[in-house]
Protein backbone atom coordinates (compact mmCIF):
# COMPACT_ATOMS: atom_id res chain seq x y z
CA UNK A 1 0.00 0.00 0.00
CA UNK A 2 1.45 3.13 -1.17
CA UNK A 3 1.95 5.82 1.65
CA UNK A 4 -1.18 8.30 0.11
CA UNK A 5 -3.72 5.41 0.15
CA UNK A 6 -2.16 4.59 4.06
CA UNK A 7 -2.79 8.27 5.16
CA UNK A 8 -6.15 8.30 3.49
CA UNK A 9 -7.26 4.95 5.36
CA UNK A 10 -5.93 6.74 8.28
CA UNK A 11 -8.21 8.89 7.81
CA UNK A 12 -11.42 7.50 7.22
CA UNK A 13 -10.98 5.39 10.07
CA UNK A 14 -10.25 8.62 12.38
CA UNK A 15 -13.63 9.69 10.89
CA UNK A 16 -15.82 6.49 12.62
CA UNK A 17 -16.29 5.99 16.36
CA UNK A 18 -16.92 3.08 18.24
CA UNK A 19 -20.26 3.94 19.94
CA UNK A 20 -21.95 2.09 22.73
CA UNK A 21 -25.71 2.47 22.72
CA UNK A 22 -28.57 2.13 25.98
CA UNK A 23 -28.57 -1.36 25.31
CA UNK A 24 -25.42 -1.98 27.24
CA UNK A 25 -25.35 -4.24 30.15
CA UNK A 26 -21.87 -4.26 31.26
CA UNK A 27 -20.80 -7.46 30.32
CA UNK A 28 -17.06 -6.10 29.82
CA UNK A 29 -16.45 -8.46 27.07
CA UNK A 30 -15.80 -5.02 24.96
CA UNK A 31 -13.29 -4.54 27.77
CA UNK A 32 -11.50 -7.33 27.92
CA UNK A 33 -11.10 -7.65 23.90
CA UNK A 34 -10.34 -4.24 23.44
CA UNK A 35 -9.24 -2.60 26.77
CA UNK A 36 -7.53 0.74 25.17
CA UNK A 37 -11.08 1.55 23.42
CA UNK A 38 -13.70 0.22 26.17
CA UNK A 39 -13.82 0.77 29.98
CA UNK A 40 -16.98 0.80 32.65
CA UNK A 41 -17.79 3.90 34.31
CA UNK A 42 -19.10 3.93 37.60
CA UNK A 43 -22.28 2.89 36.86
CA UNK A 44 -21.09 -0.40 35.01
CA UNK A 45 -21.50 0.34 32.11
CA UNK A 46 -18.67 0.85 28.87
CA UNK A 47 -17.96 3.83 27.25
CA UNK A 48 -15.22 4.72 25.19
CA UNK A 49 -12.27 6.01 25.89
CA UNK A 50 -10.42 8.76 23.35
CA UNK A 51 -7.93 7.08 20.94
CA UNK A 52 -6.68 8.76 17.90
CA UNK A 53 -7.64 6.28 15.61
CA UNK A 54 -9.61 3.31 16.31
CA UNK A 55 -7.71 1.17 14.10
CA UNK A 56 -5.22 -1.98 15.47
CA UNK A 57 -7.20 -1.91 18.31
CA UNK A 58 -9.59 -5.16 18.29
CA UNK A 59 -12.87 -3.21 17.45
CA UNK A 60 -14.54 -5.20 15.31
CA UNK A 61 -14.00 -8.15 17.78
CA UNK A 62 -15.14 -6.32 20.64
CA UNK A 63 -18.36 -5.69 18.42
CA UNK A 64 -18.58 -9.00 17.79
CA UNK A 65 -18.36 -10.45 21.06
CA UNK A 66 -21.25 -7.83 22.69
CA UNK A 67 -23.65 -10.02 23.53
CA UNK A 68 -27.15 -7.53 23.54
CA UNK A 69 -24.90 -5.68 20.34
CA UNK A 70 -24.68 -2.83 21.84
CA UNK A 71 -21.72 -1.35 20.32
CA UNK A 72 -21.12 -0.23 16.24
CA UNK A 73 -19.32 2.17 14.39
CA UNK A 74 -20.47 5.64 13.76
CA UNK A 75 -19.53 8.38 11.83
CA UNK A 76 -17.75 11.07 14.27
CA UNK A 77 -16.15 14.65 13.60
CA UNK A 78 -12.42 15.90 12.63
CA UNK A 79 -11.76 16.29 16.35
CA UNK A 80 -13.06 12.86 17.64
CA UNK A 81 -16.91 13.64 18.67
CA UNK A 82 -19.81 11.92 17.34
CA UNK A 83 -21.45 13.30 14.60
CA UNK A 84 -24.91 14.33 14.25
CA UNK A 85 -25.13 15.51 18.29
CA UNK A 86 -25.00 11.62 18.99
CA UNK A 87 -24.00 10.87 22.36
CA UNK A 88 -22.54 7.60 24.20
CA UNK A 89 -25.55 5.24 25.72
CA UNK A 90 -27.88 6.87 23.14
CA UNK A 91 -30.21 4.86 20.96
CA UNK A 92 -28.83 4.67 17.21
CA UNK A 93 -32.08 5.31 14.58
Amino acid sequence: MSLNQDHLRSIRNNLRKPHVNSTCIGCSACVAISGSVFELDDDGLSRVLHCETYEWHDVDDAIAACPVDAISWQEATENGEYANGLEEHMDVN
